[in-house]
């Protein structure tokens, strides 16, 4: 059975539970890409441009994950919600929510699935089931955050309905620039 199929009737998503971090970290968070968003700055009659280009590279690179997968066990009881997708309950995939910034914002901290199930829906299933627990609770917005190096992070947040809502130079401990994508929860009524 082809593996999209597969996981269309198969995968679960669920709260994950402590046996699940053992496996959730043995997937591989790093992630390779050709394309890169590159910030480029200039001043000029005092005014301050920050613009990201995407950029092609000469060859694809391997992009370690910004976050060390270990701090997962001692941030467990920290976050607001860990949720897993799970074949056959194997966790192949998960989602951290971490809502200590602001009373009605969400921040997506891990976004992490299987290299084998990738672009196969799994993320966009957890985004889903994340997007459904923050809107029952009165969240109003959803922040994902990520290296401007991770394009594919970047296409999946832009595909997901994210829009592009900042930077931060000083933000991971890898010195990464950290780029942060918001999805709005409210309803619009149009008029």
């Amino acid at each position: 059975m082809p593996l999209k199929k597969m996981m269309k009737e198969q995968l679960q998503i669920r709260k994950a539970v402590r046996p699940d971090i053992e496996v959730i970290l043995r997937l591989n968070h790093a992630t390779k890409t050709s394309r890169v968003w590159q910030m480029q700055q200039s001043e000029e009659n005092g005014e301050l441009t920050t613009r990201f280009i995407e950029t092609q590279l000469p060859r694809e690179m391997r992009i370690p994950y910004h976050h060390s997968p270990e701090a997962l066990e001692e941030k467990w009881n920290e976050l607001s919600l860990i949720l897993v997708g799970c074949i056959d309950q194997t966790p192949i995939g998960y989602i951290t929510l971490d809502s200590c910034f602001s009373s009605d914002l969400i921040l997506i901290r891990d976004l992490v699935v299987h290299e084998v199930w990738r672009r196969q829906g799994v993320a966009t299933r957890l985004i889903e089931t994340a997007i459904n627990w923050a809107k029952e609770r009165g969240y109003e917005r959803l922040l994902l955050e990520m290296s401007s190096k991770n394009f594919p992070a970047v296409s999946f947040a832009k595909k997901s309905g994210f829009e592009y809502s900042g930077f931060n130079d000083n933000y991971f401990a890898n010195r990464d620039i950290a780029i942060f994508f918001t999805r709005d929860l409210r309803i619009r009524l149009r008029g």
